[in-house]
Parts: structure tokens; sequence; C-alpha cells
């Protein structure tokens, strides 16, 4: 079993690494996030990869070079203790089904991963399982198959016969199990089109009489803008949790 250390995150680096490789193996192979690499060579452990935000592709190009195996995904940024990994590792039992953690979400957070997931179907017919990326456990089977498609496809829904889940309650654990979209300067544009659109209305107020016609027509734009921020925030937590 081959284990994809993604190192995101160098806090309690040793002590994850050696929870890792006590309860999982030591066939470990780090994916080291570019601005951490030269902290991470202070550790006197060897980077298989480097990455930027083209962390999937990376994985997919270093597991097609390695032997044929099952595979341990684990992200650094991830609380790890030895419950979990127990657990996880309990799951894994004969290595026949995919093994997922699934974070804790609150009610907010559901109502955003729903409106989320409309935006994922249209696009791939199927949900995002909304499971966590940062720890997974990928039979050789399944692995193969996304070697041959995408390998971030690992994170679509899967029938429940060909996984198991386990559901996490520690409050840090849970935290870091997440994925969180990080700012993006173009996330300001509806705001400023927003600000646009308030400017034209309050000149055509006092240009024009007020209109039914005038009034449909700015809460259309009002709508229409709405809609595309959500549809560009919904791209940028699919890119964060497929790509990046």
């Amino acid at each position: 079993m081959k284990i994809i250390f993604v190192v995101d995150d160098i806090e309690n680096f040793n002590n994850k690494l050696n929870t890792i490789t006590t309860h999982l193996g030591n066939d470990v192979h780090f994916v080291v996030k570019a601005n951490l690499v030269s902290l991470f060579k202070t550790f006197g452990q060897p980077a298989s990869a480097v990455y930027t935000k083209n962390l999937t592709e990376v994985i997919h190009h270093l597991v097609s070079r390695l032997d044929a195996d099952d595979i341990v995904i684990y992200y650094s940024s991830l609380k790890i203790d030895i419950n979990l990994i127990n657990e996880f590792v309990k799951n894994i039992g004969d290595k026949n089904k995919i093994v997922n953690v699934m974070p804790k979400y609150n009610v907010w957070e559901n109502f955003c991963n729903e409106a989320y997931n409309v935006y994922v179907r249209s696009i791939f017919k199927t949900n995002d399982s909304m499971i966590s990326p940062k720890l997974q456990f990928l039979p050789l089977p399944f692995v193969n198959e996304l070697l041959e498609s995408h390998f971030g496809n690992k994170l679509f829904e899967i029938k429940p016969e060909f996984s198991r889940t386990i559901y996490v309650q520690n409050k840090d654990i849970n935290k870091t199990l997440k994925v969180k979209t990080k700012f993006n300067k173009f996330q300001l544009l509806p705001i400023i089109v927003a600000l646009a659109i308030t400017a034209l209305l309050i000149t055509c107020l006092g240009l024009f009489k007020l209109h039914f016609v005038l009034i449909v027509a700015f809460v259309l734009l009002y709508v229409l803008d709405i809609v595309l921020a959500l549809i560009y925030q919904c791209k940028l937590y699919f890119d964060e949790r497929f790509l990046k």
C-alpha cells in the first residue's frame, strides 16, 4: 500500500508522519506545496513532486509512474488522532472498498452544499460526495479507473456498496477536514456590477418617470448578477476540491 502524503502544512509534521507510517506503512511519497519546499527540506525527507495550483494533476502523474498498488491519500493540514487513524485502518480491512471520511456540516453548510451540487449535477450529471479529500483509501481497481479518467473523480458520489464512510464528530479534526476557498479578486466583480446597476438605477429615476417596465428590468439585472456570482462561487469551490 502506497501513501501519497500531501504536504500543505508543516505544523506537527513529524508527529503526523509518525502516526501515518506507524499505522499504514512506510511506502510514503511526498507531494509538497511549492511555498513549503524550503521548509520541508529541513525535515530530511525527499519530495516526490511539487505542486502549486495543480495538485490533482500532479498526483495523477505521480501515481501513474509508481508501481500499481492500493493508495492512501493524506494531507498534512488534517489533524489526526489515534481514534481517527484506528477507525480508518479498521475500515480499510480487506482493502476491497474505498474508505472516505465525512466532515460534519452545519445547517448553513448543508444548504450551501445542496446549492453547490445543483451546479455540479448540471455539468457532470452526478453529485459531489462532499467527503473530505484529505484522507482517503483507494483500492487498486479504483486507482486504475482514476488513472484512465481523472484523479479528481475520486470525490464524486460512489454507490454505497463500493465504499465505507467514517463520520467525524471531533470539532478540531472536523474543521481541518473541510475545504475552504481562498479569496479571489474576481469575487469583487459582482459587487462592482451591483454598484454600477444601482448608479444606473438612480440616474434613470432622475431622468425618467417611475415605470413598471423599468423596475422589472433592474430587478432582473440584480437577479442575474446574484445568479452569476453564485455560479462563480460554486466554480471556485469545485476547483478547490477537485483540482487544487
